[in-house]
């Protein structure tokens, strides 16, 4: 038995770049919390070092301290803009960046 979660499984089954980018855009922010390292180790390891970028992005943002009004720095909702419009251009040219 592994400690891997099913949902982080998924991500070393993934075939393409693309597949790739489109976990990232979906798996839940509390998983990139808890299995960040775990992650990042099958982003190398598949060679997206593209996607070990944005994944460091979102855990970035998640980790950001908050504006008064609970908000992100626009930096961070920039960057994690930026990330996420990358990976959606990775899934639709089918990971072709």
């Amino acid at each position: 038995m592994t400690d891997i979660l099913p949902i982080v499984e998924q991500l070393y089954d993934c075939q393409t770049d693309a597949e790739r980018a489109d976990w990232l855009l979906r798996v839940p922010q509390g998983v990139i919390l808890r299995d960040l390292s775990t992650i990042r180790t099958a982003l190398r390891t598949a060679g997206f070092l593209a996607g070990v970028a944005c994944l460091e992005v979102e855990f970035a943002a998640l980790n950001a301290t908050r504006l008064p009004d609970g908000g992100l720095a626009e930096a961070h909702v920039a960057a994690v803009k930026d990330a996420r419009i990358f990976l959606e251009t990775i899934v639709c040219k089918g990971g072709l960046a």
